[in-house]
């Protein structure tokens, strides 16, 4: 009679087993936090620590105020947010290597990189506090255009250096998500993978327009990108959409 469903533990990386229990099992919310391995052992440890054991206490006797618990997911974004300054001192530090342009309008900046990625251009997104666990979620991404198929083998063996054949995900507007993957029958958010934990099925008649980010198999494991989550990441790609049709970037 459960209508939620929540997965940890180190087998909740595998982003398929994740999109099939999501799909199948009849759940209206399958929720995976970003980092359920190991590392989400430090948030666990500090969870912990703030809010203890109620029924442990009770069962001792212990009687003591703890902090409201959380209304929401932890952010996945916990990992150090350099300064203003030293952002500076490494650019300065890299000076032979660079030619730098500071563009503080934000619409102007997220224009050029829009039109920069759908003219087959790749974007390094460096954005406020890096993530915590295995994906990059639009803080510490590489961008490029799903449209290019290309571009897969050239980011792969050029810029990350590793096997031609590994895949890549698409971040997708949250508002546009069903219209380009199948979700399940039974969700009722389309925000089923903020942290790129589920796998799903691209539409058939969508495969050819991104083929990028759609794997052999007609699957893609995507990110959901909400507005209320994360506006910056979300206004960007809303201008590439605005630009290509395409609601989504390769990540």
């Amino acid at each position: 009679g459960q209508v939620n469903l929540c997965l940890a533990g180190g087998v909740a990386l595998n982003s398929v087993l994740n999109g099939r229990l999501a799909r199948e099992l009849g759940f209206e919310k399958t929720f995976v936090s970003p980092y359920p391995g190991d590392d989400g052992i430090a948030v666990g440890c500090c969870a912990y620590g703030l809010f203890g054991n109620k029924q442990l206490d009770e069962k001792k006797g212990i009687k003591q105020g703890r902090s409201p618990v959380w209304n929401g997911p932890l952010s996945p974004y916990l990992g150090p947010c350099p300064s203003e300054y030293e952002i500076k001192m490494a650019i300065e530090e890299a000076a032979p290597w660079l030619e730098v342009e500071a563009i503080r309008n934000e619409d102007q900046r997220l224009k050029i990189m829009s039109a920069e990625v759908a003219s087959g251009g790749i974007v390094a997104w460096y954005h406020s506090r890096s993530e915590l666990g295995p994906r990059a979620l639009g803080h510490r991404s590489i961008l490029a255009d799903p449209r290019k198929k290309v571009l897969v083998r050239f980011i792969n063996q050029h810029v990350k250096s590793r096997e031609s054949f590994r895949p890549f995900a698409p971040s997708v507007l949250v508002e546009e998500a069903t219209n380009w993957f199948d979700l399940g029958e039974n969700v009722v958010d389309a925000n089923v993978s903020p942290f790129m934990s589920m796998t799903a099925m691209v539409h058939e008649d969508k495969r050819a327009r991104i083929p990028a980010v759609t794997h052999v198999d007609g699957s893609s494991r995507l990110q959901t990108v909400a507005k209320e989550d994360e506006p910056l990441y979300h206004k960007f790609i809303s201008k590439f959409f605005e630009l290509t049709g395409v609601p989504m970037v390769l990540n």
